[in-house]
Parts: structure tokens; sequence; C-alpha cells
């Protein structure tokens, strides 16, 4: 349902409510899922339901905390610098599909991530590991001031992303409902 209220938990459980009547389920319905945010659990609180908090939104959370907290935080800011770098250059855009075709590769988009998407990260690690080679053949063409990514930092990429492919592989098995993410 969209609204166009801020989404206070008052507001947030009125619409519950709204929509349990309109569908005429307010007598069936015994549970109601939802991300963990303040203004759910205040929500929740607030209803005759029980609250079951999103497994997604939680597996998301748990490994935004982890990585704001590990030993990738300056190599992930090189790959943010990087991908924005060609996001923020048609040209140098551009000229990374040159090299991807040059090399026999896809000509393929950097992916950037955002922090409420952990799996972006692992896409943008993931993206940028393929084409590494082109990334840093484009990039050795250019005047820029971007510092790229040691040998070792490049294989501390390579660890992450075995580390998080589990992750997303539970995130969007069929079996798993995960709505809205990347």
């Amino acid at each position: 349902m969209r609204t166009e209220t801020r989404h206070f938990a008052d507001k947030c459980a009125e619409q519950f409510l709204k929509v349990a009547n309109d569908w005429g389920i307010e007598n069936k319905i015994s549970t109601i899922g939802t991300d963990s945010a303040a203004n759910m659990l205040a929500a929740m609180r607030a209803l005759p339901y029980e609250h079951i908090a999103c497994n997604a939104h939680i597996l998301q959370r748990t490994i935004t905390v982890c990585l704001d907290s590990s030993g990738f935080v300056g190599v992930l800011a090189k790959c943010r610098k990087i991908v924005g770098h060609f996001k923020q250059s048609p040209a140098s855009t551009t000229e990374l599909n040159q090299q991807q075709v040059a090399l026999g590769k896809k000509s393929d988009q950097l992916i950037q991530d955002v922090p409420t998407r952990w799996n972006s990260t692992l896409a943008m690690v993931s993206r940028l590991l393929c084409n590494r080679e082109a990334v840093q053949a484009t990039l050795d063409q250019q005047n820029h001031r971007l510092v790229l990514p040691t040998e070792a930092e490049w294989a501390k990429l390579q660890r992450l992303e075995l580390l998080l492919e589990p992750c997303n592989a539970a995130c969007f098995s069929p079996s798993v409902p995960c709505h809205g993410h990347y």
C-alpha cells in the first residue's frame, strides 16, 4: 500500500488494520511479518497480532553490521570509488566496455552497492572481480587519482565473495520469500 504520510508506528498500525479490513481478513490473521525497524516493532505492539521478523531483513542487517566492523572496510571503500568513477563518466564507461570486449568478456556495467542491500555489495565485488583486467586496463590509460586494490586486497575480495555467496543463495532460494532485494 502506497502512503503519503510518514511511517510513524501509529500510522503503520492503522494501515495494517485498514488493509486487513478492506480485504475482509482481520479475523483470519494470526501473525504479521515485517522488518525490525523501530516503527514496525512499535506498530506491531499496538496490534492484536503476533509479530515475526523478516529473516531476509535480519540477514541483511547482520551482514551489514559485520561488514562495517570488518577488515573489508578499506578495500570496499576503494571498490566504491572505482565503481563511482565509471558511473559518473560515460566516457570512462565506454572505454571500460571496449576493454571488456577486447578481453573477450561481456560488456557489463559495474554495480554500485547501496547500504540497505547487503547483496548489492556482493554484486559489486563479484562484478569487479569478473572485470578486474578490463577495469585495470581502462584505468591504466586514464589520468585518475584512484587507489586500486593491492594483490592482497583482490584476494581479500575473492574471500569476501566466497563468504557472502551462501547468504545470497539462502536469501534467494525459492522457499524463502524475499522481497525488494537486489
